[in-house]
C-alpha cells in the first residue's frame, strides 16, 4: 500500500475566499474520522485572499478514492465547484518519501513499570506537591505521551497547563479529587475519564485519600505551556 499526497491550488470567483475558505474547512470536519486519511490543511495566501491551498496525505490511492466517492463528499462538492473560477484549481500529484510528521509503520513493543520510570517532581521542586513519571521516551513512544501522576492528600497542582495541539485523557486510577478546566472545577473518582481540549487550562486537586491519575494523548515536542498557579475559585 504506497502513500499519496497532493497540493491543491485553488481560485475563488472574485470576492469568494471566505466562502471558498469555510466550506472546506467543514469539508476538513468531515474528514476527521475518514478511513486513510492521515493530512489535510487549508492554506490561505496571505496577499491573495480568494486563492486557497489544500495539503492532503492518504495511506493509499483506494482511501483517498473512496473518501471522493462517500456521500458527505458527492453532498458538498457541487457547491464548492460553483466557488470556484474558471480554470481555477491546479493539482500536483505526489508519493511522501519521509519527513518530520511523516507516520512510519514500525513493529516491536516496549514494556515498561511506571514506578520504575523516574519521578521527575522532586528535580523541579515539586515532591511536596507529588509524583510525576513520564513514560514516553522508556517506551520509546513517538507520537503518544504516558505519565503517571500522583498527587499528595488535599494538596492542589501547583501550576495549570494547557497545549497548541495535543489532547489530553486522565484516568483516576485511585482516590478523589477535582479538575479544574477553564473557569470550571468537576468533581472526579476512580476510573473516571477525562478528555480535556488542547488549549484548555487543566489542573489537579487531590481529596482526603490523595489522587492517581493516569495521564496520556497525542505528544508534539515543546507543545506544553504552564500557567503558574492557575485555578479558577
Amino acid at each position: 500500500m504506497t502513500a499519496v499526497a497532493r497540493h491543491v491550488r485553488i481560485r475563488a470567483k472574485p470576492g469568494g475566499g471566505e466562502a471558498l475558505r469555510r466550506g472546506l474547512l467543514e469539508v476538513a470536519d468531515a474528514l476527521g474520522d475518514a478511513a486513510g486519511c492521515e493530512l489535510y490543511v487549508v492554506n490561505r495566501m496571505s496577499h491573495e485572499p480568494d486563492v486557497i491551498w489544500v495539503t492532503e496525505q492518504w495511506q493509499s490511492q483506494e482511501a483517498l478514492d473512496a473518501a471522493l466517492a462517500s456521500e458527505a463528499a458527492r453532498e458538498r462538492i457541487p457547491g464548492l465547484r460553483e466557488l470556484v473560477a474558471d480554470g481555477g484549481i491546479e493539482r500536483i500529484d505526489l508519493e511522501p518519501v519521509g519527513g518530520v510528521g511523516y507516520p512510519v509503520g514500525e513493529t516491536g513493543c516496549a514494556i515498561v513499570n511506571l514506578d520504575e520510570v523516574e519521578d521527575m517532581a522532586p528535580r523541579f521542586g515539586l515532591g511536596d506537591t507529588g509524583e510525576a513519571r513520564f513514560a514516553r521516551a522508556r517506551l520509546q513512544a513517538q507520537g503518544v505521551g504516558l505519565s503517571l501522576q500522583r498527587v499528595r492528600p488535599g494538596v492542589r497542582s501547583s501550576f495549570g497547563h494547557w497545549h497548541s495541539r495535543d489532547e489530553e485523557i486522565y484516568v483516576v486510577l485511585a482516590g478523589s479529587g477535582r479538575i479544574a478546566v477553564d473557569d470550571a472545577v468537576h468533581e472526579i473518582k476512580r476510573l473516571d475519564a477525562i478528555r480535556v481540549a488542547p488549549a484548555s487550562v487543566r489542573a489537579f486537586e487531590a481529596g482526603p485519600e490523595g489522587l492517581e491519575i493516569l495521564a496520556t494523548g497525542t505528544h508534539h515536542a515543546g507543545d506544553a505551556h504552564m500557567h503558574p498557579g492557575f485555578w479558577p475559585d
